[in-house]
């Protein structure tokens, strides 16, 4: 008997403003990156577990939920706290 490795259900959600500012191919390559190395944050309180990668001058955020296993890509646009990448 082989044993089966435990596989959690996963749903991706990729928002307009990440569509919008990044190609397909940066967005897999940014979510391949979270998924083989995990996130560069971790809320305790919330368990929410975050990384933040640059393409140049723009920000792609990629946040998990943790009760849900929902992980969402975002650009934070539009707002003044919008981040920006220093070199």
């Amino acid at each position: 008997m082989v044993p089966q490795t435990e596989q959690k259900d996963m749903g991706v959600v990729v928002l307009p403003s990440a569509r919008k500012m990044f190609t397909p191919h940066e967005l897999i390559a940014a979510y391949k990156q979270f998924e083989e190395r995990g996130a560069q944050y971790l809320d305790a309180d919330t368990g929410i577990r975050a990384s933040a990668y640059c393409f140049g001058e723009r920000v792609l955020l990629i946040y998990e939920e943790s009760e849900t296993g929902l992980v969402v890509l975002i650009h934070p646009s539009g707002g003044p706290y919008s981040p920006k990448c220093v070199e």
